[in-house]
């Protein structure tokens, strides 16, 4: 098929058979290399790390954290989304929130003691 694909580089005045044998030698070499990086079988090692941990617990604990989240105060909640989630400096929440940086410290100490004791962790 190879030969038949590429008739149109068989030059005149040499001999077909020789041609034609580069073409089945090249093939073979072909695909002799690329057996010898292809894996037939997956190793015990390597199956056990291809298993993926079950998503369902990430999942129903992710729903434990929302639900606890939205049991804070609404002034807890804001510091500890704008600080925590956001990313905001405590100057940029004192902002948003029209009140000093000490208060932003303070609201959000008490968020996240309160996540810990809603959650089940050692305060």
């Amino acid at each position: 098929m190879r030969a038949i694909g590429s008739i149109d580089q068989f030059e005149e005045g040499t001999r077909l058979k020789s041609w034609l044998f580069t073409i089945m030698r090249n093939t073979f070499s072909t695909r002799y290399r690329k057996g010898q990086r292809e894996v037939v079988g997956v190793s015990t090692a390597l199956e056990e790390s291809l298993v993926s941990p079950a998503a369902q617990e990430w999942v129903a604990q992710s729903q434990t954290v929302r639900d606890a989240i939205l049991r804070l105060p609404d002034t807890h909640r804001e510091v500890l989304v704008l600080i925590a989630i956001l990313g905001e400096s405590y100057e940029d929440a004192a902002e948003i929130c029209g009140c000093p940086v000490g208060t932003v410290k303070s609201r959000l100490s008490r968020a996240r003691e309160r996540l810990k004791v809603d959650l089940g962790e050692p305060a």
